[in-house]
């Protein structure tokens, strides 16, 4: 998936439950900065990162997984390769 793309769904979720990302941030204690890093493309996001996206915007995590799951694919394969 396209970094592009992902940024859209992603925001599309948050934007879907949250007037703002800084709202958003806010909710999970994180820092706006912090927030816009993944939503931009700029970071991809941890495991821990998308459980605490998931829990924020009360939806099940593999629906936010499933956003970045591509990339951790690449990441592993990478890896070990």
């Amino acid at each position: 998936m396209k970094t592009k793309k992902k940024i859209t769904e992603l925001r599309s979720l948050i934007y879907g439950k949250f007037d703002s990302q800084t709202e958003f941030a806010e909710r999970l204690g994180w820092s706006k900065q912090r927030l816009s890093k993944i939503t931009s493309g700029r970071k991809e996001p941890s495991i821990r990162e998308v459980s605490a996206i998931s829990q924020g915007l009360g939806i099940d995590i593999a629906v936010v997984a499933r956003i970045f799951v591509q990339y951790w694919s690449l990441v592993g394969k990478r890896e070990t390769a």
